[in-house]
């Protein structure tokens, strides 16, 4: 007769399994990737009930209370998010784009208590993230006929997902080969370049444009936050050159087209304009801002669309679902009050994390570190789409987020406050 394990165990083990599940397959597979989540939230839920039913103090037996600064930075946005849903023409439809944002927001209260029972659990993160990037760069080679071609490959996730995902996880395994290699790890080196050599082939299919610039521009952060690793000039050297090969090598097997894609020949003339995609684009931020000033304080609403506010306008570009460009969005959907939200949920965390960036724990230095890469790619990504509220790319950028809350909560700062 089989003997189950006792439930406390399971409850107790379903929580790690589970993210290291999401973590895996959230890279390269979207419909695994939410079911996932969707468990992992349940389980949350059954955590925090238990606690609350057993008259436990969170704050001593049960899971993780959040810093009271990040609580304030949450509560910031959604107060104002939610009384810009209910400003709106559609307040049901506001108050369903909430509910997802929301939903997403949990991550960290789901993270932390997974850290309290396994205190071991951040390193493995970036392992299963390396081994989904593997796994993403199979994929999107088979699409491409086994060939290095642009040719915007999507694996399962869709273009901008995989684009973002490869933005916001090369420069986090730049990091962890800098790690490995500083720390004389000879293993974990040889696993996380051959990770950015899967994450090269991934980028070069996708062959987006800002997901090249931003990827080059990061892992180059990477490099200078742990150049005091490093002291000979020849290691800098070589290990610049390797990250600039994975970075920049989709340009010169196909990725180089889509620059060169940006700019067409001027019909009748010799001269050289932004292609017709592009413009498009810029019209739409015109638009939006169009749109912000004619609802400067709450803006337009949530999850409706936005209405063209002149007729011209309207001529060019229609009513669009958004605006590609995640600032000039947050403007128009929620006005004045509901960006200092978003910006308070954004920033709020990175106060906290910022004082440890000097740490000398190796994993706290690590997390710091990714965190602000991955919120550096989240800006430069918000400049050319609405990028917010994308769940593969939220999966894994406040899991990193959380985790270096979590490190740097544990570590004293510069003043020795922990």
């Amino acid at each position: 007769m089989i003997k189950l394990p006792p439930v406390t165990a399971v409850k107790a083990q379903a929580g790690p399994f589970l993210l290291g599940a999401l973590a895996f397959t959230g890279v390269f597979a979207r419909g695994w990737g939410n079911l996932l989540y969707g468990l992992l939230v349940l389980w949350g839920l059954i955590l925090w009930a238990a606690t609350l039913l057993a008259n436990k103090s969170p704050k001593t037996e049960g899971p993780p209370l959040p810093p009271a600064r990040w609580a304030a930075g949450l509560a910031a946005f959604a107060l104002t998010w939610l009384a810009a849903a209910l400003a709106g023409d559609h307040p049901a439809a506001g108050l369903k784009v909430m509910a997802i944002y929301l939903y997403l927001l949990a991550l960290p209260l789901l993270v932390w208590p997974v850290f309290a029972r396994r205190p071991a659990w951040p390193a493995r993160l970036r392992l299963f993230w390396g081994l989904g990037l593997m796994v993403a760069a199979v994929l999107t080679f088979r699409e491409g006929g086994y060939q290095l071609v642009c040719l915007r490959a999507k694996a399962h996730l869709g273009i901008i997902e995989l684009g973002s995902i490869l933005g916001q996880l090369i420069p986090v395994m730049a990091a962890a080969l800098l790690a490995a290699l500083s720390t004389g790890r000879r293993r974990e080196a040889a696993f996380f370049a051959l990770a950015l050599a899967a994450a090269g082939v991934a980028i070069n299919q996708n062959c987006s444009r800002q997901t090249v610039l931003a990827a080059f521009a990061l892992s180059l952060l990477m490099l200078w936050a742990y150049r005091r690793h490093f002291r000979l000039k020849s290691q800098r050297l070589l290990l610049f050159l390797a990250l600039a090969a994975v970075n920049l090598a989709p340009l010169a097997t196909g990725g180089g087209q889509r620059f060169m894609g940006t700019f067409e020949r001027k019909p009748g003339s010799a001269s050289m304009v932004i292609n017709h995609s592009d413009n498009l684009r810029v019209s739409m931020w015109r638009q939006g801002l169009e749109v912000f000033k004619a609802h400067p304080g709450l803006g337009q609403g949530l999850g409706v669309g936005f209405r063209p506010s002149t007729p011209e306008a309207g001529e060019t570009i229609g009513r669009q679902r958004h605006f590609h460009n995640l600032f000039i969005n947050v403007l128009a959907e929620t006005g004045l009050l509901g960006f200092i939200g978003f910006l308070a949920l954004h920033l709020a965390p990175l106060s906290l994390i910022w004082p440890h960036r000097h740490s000398r724990d190796p994993e706290t230095f690590f997390w710091v570190w990714a965190a602000l890469a991955v919120n550096l790619q989240f800006g430069l990504n918000g400049l050319t789409d609405q990028i917010f509220g994308l769940k593969p790319m939220m999966y894994i950028h406040w899991t990193v987020t959380a985790a270096a809350l979590w490190q740097a909560g544990r570590q004293p700062d510069k003043n020795g406050n922990s």
